[in-house]
């Protein structure tokens, strides 16, 4: 009789051993999660840095500039160029998206009309109201978000093409 609760006794002493192995398992677990979840947030962070400072490091703007004022006579290179702007930029929209849908990112409670939404819709001009942009979106919207794809549809509807005067001349007279 000794032996058995000899025997039961370290019984429960490694059920217990085993026990709080799987709690500290579950425990680093959610470390992990909320680390990777904040790895997330600034990698969202630094995107939209990255394409603030290709406005400054590149040639992008006068490629922007060029597009709203003579887009007829953008070259090959320069036509790439914004391409590839305006896609890291949808690609960076659509991480935003992304991330509020997981309440991840920014917190948008503070604000008015808040959401993803409004940034998108606040960057529309810039991006996607000018001809090449518009022309940028109907080519590439094969692989845009659908949520994304209604918002920027309803906003080509509402807001007509961007020109120099609407954007540049307004910009000037601030100045």
């Amino acid at each position: 009789m000794r032996k058995s609760s000899w025997i039961d006794g370290l019984q429960l002493f490694a059920s217990l051993g085993v026990l709080t192995g799987l709690i500290l398992v579950a425990y680093e677990i959610r470390q992990n999660s909320d680390l990777a979840e904040a790895d997330s947030v600034r990698a969202m962070l630094v995107g939209w840095q990255q394409i603030s400072y290709s406005e400054y490091e590149t040639d992008i703007v006068n490629i922007q500039v060029k597009s709203i004022e003579d887009p007829e006579n953008l070259t090959a290179a320069e036509i790439g160029k914004l391409s590839a702007w305006l896609t890291v930029i949808m690609n960076q929209y659509m991480l935003t998206f992304s991330m509020h849908e997981r309440n991840l990112g920014y917190n948008y409670e503070d604000m008015d009309s808040g959401g993803p939404e409004m940034e998108l819709v606040g960057g529309f001009e810039s991006f996607f109201g000018t001809r090449f942009g518009r022309a940028w979106y109907m080519e590439n919207r094969n692989w845009i978000d659908s949520e994304i794809i209604e918002i920027l549809d309803r906003e080509m509807e509402a807001t007509p093409v961007q020109s120099s005067v609407s954007y540049i001349e307004r910009i000037r007279s601030r100045l």
